[in-house]
């Protein structure tokens, strides 16, 4: 069953109770934080706890993620020094700020020496980084998604995160994502109160061609699952496509009135894949 990626919530590694919880909240991803979540007088403290957790019985259900400080700062190296001599075994790191494909090459190439089977999620959060999204998205066969990492990119530019700003950012990464065959992962709503305003958002990023968003608190882990799962219209109407296609012998077929030709019957397929992961 190929894994879902509609919901990354982060978690703070200096808060290890609230590691399991935010398990229970039913993510497909919880992503413990060493980065912006952590003060910078904590960071030794926090890096020890979440090697620890994560070198333990973990709790199934979520794909754990750690993110590591940038790669190209000495809190970042302290962090990879930190994992690749340690037992942790999280199924993915999450890469902040990632700017080049040289990058992502050198950290596979330590992972593969430490013999660490872990992927990558590199995180676009700069200019310089969505200028070379494609390359960054395609450097390695560790990356099995790329990020975007909204707050700090429109920060950079001095915009705000209104979905026109973010519609430039947004259309290149998921552009990359596809390019390489990769899943792409929308940066936070930040009012976690704010259901609606969240769901508005995620739909108009599902409709751009991501797969999933990043969460800061569980309450959204619902309202994102609800709209990056397919409904049952969705389902049905894919079904129709795919079996017209099948009559068709591949050919072109209508349904409901549409043409229907290889890039719908695509689409379709992976509404299906979708509905069958969820």
């Amino acid at each position: 069953m190929k894994p879902l990626w509609r919901s990354l919530l982060f978690v703070p590694a200096t808060r290890s109770d609230r590691f399991e919880k935010a398990a229970a909240a039913g993510p497909d991803m919880v992503c413990i934080d060493l980065e912006d979540a952590v003060a910078p007088d904590d960071k030794d403290e926090a890096r020890n706890t979440a090697l620890d957790f994560l070198a333990g019985s973990l709790p199934s259900g979520p794909r754990w993620v750690l993110r590591i400080n940038s790669p190209r700062i000495e809190l970042g190296l302290h962090d990879l020094l930190a994992l690749l001599s340690s037992a942790a075994a999280p199924d993915a790191l999450f890469i902040p700020k990632a700017s080049s494909g040289d990058e992502m090459r050198w950290l596979d190439g330590l992972l593969s020496t430490a013999e660490k089977d872990v992927d990558l999620i590199p995180v676009i959060e700069s200019a310089e980084g969505l200028d070379r999204a494609v390359e960054i998205a395609g450097s390695t066969l560790r990356n099995v998604a790329i990020g975007f990492g909204s707050a700090d990119y429109t920060a950079e530019l001095g915009a705000d995160m209104s979905a026109a700003a973010l519609a430039y950012g947004r259309g290149r990464i998921a552009a990359a994502a596809g390019q390489v065959g990769i899943a792409a992962i929308d940066g936070i709503w930040p009012d976690f109160m704010d259901d609606d305003g969240l769901r508005g958002d995620a739909e108009l990023a599902r409709s751009m061609g991501f797969d999933g968003k990043i969460l800061i608190h569980p309450r959204q882990v619902g309202v994102i699952h609800s709209v990056y799962t397919p409904g049952a219209d969705e389902v049905s109407r894919a079904r129709r496509i795919v079996a017209a296609s099948e009559a068709a012998n591949g050919g072109i077929a209508t349904v409901d009135g549409e043409m229907i030709d290889n890039p719908v019957v695509v689409a379709a397929q992976k509404i299906l894949a979708a509905a069958r992961s969820g």
